[in-house]
């Protein structure tokens, strides 16, 4: 297996981070206190988690190497190399992608240049290329709505619309950046032999996003779910890019079936778990959207669902509702599903 040599730190040289930990920390973290921004979680005695700002990281050590599941953001790059330069003298040799998200996949770039190959699911890659089209676009819209407010002001406006478009014409076509990208992606699953262990990683469908994997260390019987699992919060689900929440939860009960009551999890944000945290997700879930149904049948509208906190309360006093999602969105999302699988109801005649 030839060897990535890391190049040194050259990324934002004598910047000072300033984000903040992530949800604060609960997990009686073991570990050098290295960071003010990213905390080190011992999970076993060469798997850890970085826990800070976005997406919790995932780091394996050994003689063959370091192999990263998901990377924060751009900024945190330098400090993620520190940590990592502190438990090993060997290079980021790989590195997985969980899901397309900025605050898993926002340094893949410095990853990249720091000789690291990156590995995701096919609808990862597309939905990075998507960003960065979406982004040339606008740009270009930005460009010609500037020319053509430039070019009008002599009056002619019809010349002036089809100079800025001739202007925007020569900017050329939307090319990807080089070195950007994933250089490797899968469409179901795939195995790393890698540190004396099994790594699977595996794609769950339409749940959090299209995109999701999971890593599972078969050995040390660690598995990190990425987004798949928000632990002790109301979940994120991208319905935009082809999040479902049934199959977030088809995908929680794919966890629970390969997991034991022995298994470390890393979850995508929130502290390190068991089985049970997950169990309790699932089960919420389950719990709250059927309940939302019940309520919707009921004739109740989104604003009265809402409204009702006994159908969260018990969740909202763990502090569900306190992370990115707070109660109101995610009961608003569970109505707005409710009412597409049922359709309008037609008040009853008394």
């Amino acid at each position: 297996m030839r060897t990535l040599i890391i190049t040194g730190i050259v990324f934002f040289l004598g910047c000072i981070i300033s984000y903040s930990q992530d949800d604060g920390d609960k997990s009686g973290s073991s570990g050098p206190s290295i960071s003010r921004t990213i905390n080190l979680v011992k999970v076993t005695d060469n798997i850890y988690m970085f826990k800070g700002k976005g997406g919790n990281i995932g780091v394996i050590t050994g003689e063959d190497g370091v192999l990263m599941i998901d990377n924060q953001f751009a900024e945190t790059t330098p400090e993620i190399l520190n940590i990592t330069k502190s438990l090993s003298d060997k290079p980021i040799q790989f590195l997985v992608n969980t899901h397309h998200h900025g605050d898993h996949t926002g340094g893949n770039v410095n990853m990249i240049n720091n000789g690291t190959i990156i590995y995701a699911h096919d609808n990862v890659r597309r939905h990075l290329l998507e960003g960065e089209r979406s982004k040339f676009a606008k740009e270009q819209e930005t460009a010609f709505n500037k020319n053509l407010e430039k070019l009008a002001k002599n009056g002619n406006k019809e010349k002036a619309e089809a100079k800025a478009k001739e202007d925007i014409r020569n900017m050329g076509d939307f090319t990807p950046s080089a070195n950007t990208y994933p250089a490797i992606t899968f469409s179901d699953n795939m195995t790393f032999y890698y540190n004396g262990e099994k790594i699977m990683v595996f794609h769950v469908q339409n749940a959090h996003t299209d995109g999701d994997v999971m890593v599972y260390f078969t050995k040390s019987n660690v598995l990190h779910m990425g987004d798949v699992f928000f632990n002790g919060r109301y979940p994120f689900v991208d319905l935009n890019s082809g999040g479902n929440y049934n199959g977030y939860i088809k995908a929680l009960s794919r966890a629970l079936i390969l997991i034991d009551e022995e298994t470390k999890i890393i979850p995508g944000h929130g502290d390190l778990a068991t089985k049970s945290d997950v169990k309790y997700s699932h089960d919420m879930m389950v719990a709250l959207k059927n309940s939302v149904a019940y309520e919707y049948v009921s004739g109740k509208t989104k604003e009265q669902i809402i409204a009702n906190k006994d159908l969260t309360k018990i969740y909202d006093a763990k502090g569900f509702g306190d992370g990115f999602i707070s109660t109101e969105k995610f009961v608003g999302l569970i109505y707005d599903i409710t009412k597409k699988q049922y359709g309008k109801l037609i008040p009853r005649k008394n």
